[in-house]
């Protein structure tokens, strides 16, 4: 799904990652790695937003090899909502999601609603919101897109137990599907453990710092 070749990134005085490569295939996939090893780094690298310093990225879902928008899902977060995100309703900010994903599906959203007892936040602007529910918004939605290439960082972080399980379950029932030759995709999640109960198909360790 994603090639990495020889890649060189990081942030001014910090290298991350030094003449990388990793082949990503279609299913669950881990980055697993303790703090400060560039976890979120590698995310950001594959989704275009940290561009590497030397070598190359193929997406090998994309007939060209390059990333369309339409099939990538990515919410860092860390980001912090401008004013005018932090005042979109969670329905309307849902809408635009579906408008930007023509695989997008409403049944998948509606199912991680229900299990991540969102509803309650329908209709409430995203700042309503604390930072484990809006992760897991993000998680919903990210799910519901079906974008070749799904990211996901830190996906338990500032969750409730019980919100915990849910991500372990959701993402054990999507694992075959991901696999489908028909639509391929790939979820790559960032993690410092292996997530108990998981099946990973592909594990990228990185070494501590």
């Amino acid at each position: 799904m994603v090639q990495a070749d020889g890649l060189r990134f990081g942030y001014p005085g910090l290298v991350l990652a030094d003449a990388a490569s990793h082949v990503w295939p279609a299913g669950l996939c881990l980055i697993q790695g303790d703090e400060a090893t560039g976890k979120s780094s590698w995310l950001k690298t594959l989704a275009g937003q940290l561009k590497p310093q030397a070598g190359a990225l193929s997406y090998l879902f994309a007939a060209d090899g390059r990333l369309p928008a339409h099939e990538l899902y990515w919410q860092d977060p860390r980001q912090i909502l401008s004013e005018a995100q932090s005042r979109v309703l969670v329905a309307d900010w849902v809408a635009q999601q579906q408008s930007l994903y023509p695989h997008w599906s409403a049944p998948e959203m509606a199912r991680h609603v229900q299990g991540f007892g969102l509803e309650v936040h329908w209709h409430k602007p995203l700042l309503a919101l604390s930072s484990g529910s809006l992760r897991k918004l993000w998680m919903a939605a990210g799910w519901a897109s079906s974008a070749a290439l799904t990211l996901l960082d830190e996906p338990l972080a500032a969750l409730d137990l019980a919100s915990e399980r849910y991500v372990l379950q959701a993402l054990a029932q999507m694992a075959d599907g991901l696999k489908d030759p028909a639509r391929p995709r790939s979820v790559i999640v960032a993690h410092w453990d292996a997530m108990q109960g998981i099946g990973w198909d592909d594990v990228l360790a990185l070494a501590p710092r």
